[in-house]
């Protein structure tokens, strides 16, 4: 099954809705899953649609396939520019390429990269005992090797 095909067929299935595509993954043994989200919060029903649109569309009389059709799990990494801005005013973890990692309020999104706004305690001149200062740190997306949302309970 070739990729591009299938991706094609999913962008026509979400056509003039607020859906976007996160992710596809197709294995050498015809295994497709497609990862589906959107603005506010993707339905069981708006995936099924999408599922059933496929499944008219690809042929099992040609070739066997598998397919999933699904949102991204709360723990996986973002892997498209909007599912930043969903997650706006969220708490996120970021891993840089160099390998560091960024913990913080996703403050804000653009098309270069990402803001994070971090709460950190610092020793701050004239005070005796450390004090909670607020840091920005910009991250431009080509520095950006992985990020996700920070689940708290």
């Amino acid at each position: 099954m070739v990729k591009e095909d299938i991706k094609e067929l999913v962008q026509q299935a979400i056509a003039g809705t607020d859906i976007f595509l996160v992710d596809l993954k197709v294995t050498p043994d015809n295994k497709i899953t497609v990862f589906l989200d959107n603005s506010t919060r993707i339905t069981i029903a708006e995936c099924a649609k999408v599922n059933r649109f496929l499944e008219e569309k690809l042929n099992r009389d040609t070739e066997d396939f598998e397919l999933t059709v699904s949102s991204p799990g709360l723990d996986e990494p973002f892997r498209h520019f909007l599912q930043y801005k969903k997650r706006l005013g969220s708490q996120v973890a970021v891993i840089t390429r160099e390998g560091q990692k960024l913990v913080g309020k996703l403050d804000s999104v653009d098309d270069n990269g990402i803001t994070l706004e971090q709460k950190v305690k610092e020793k701050v001149e004239g005070k005796n005992s450390r004090q909670v200062v607020v840091n920005r740190v910009s991250l431009p997306f080509s520095q950006i090797k992985e990020s996700k949302l920070v689940l708290s309970f």
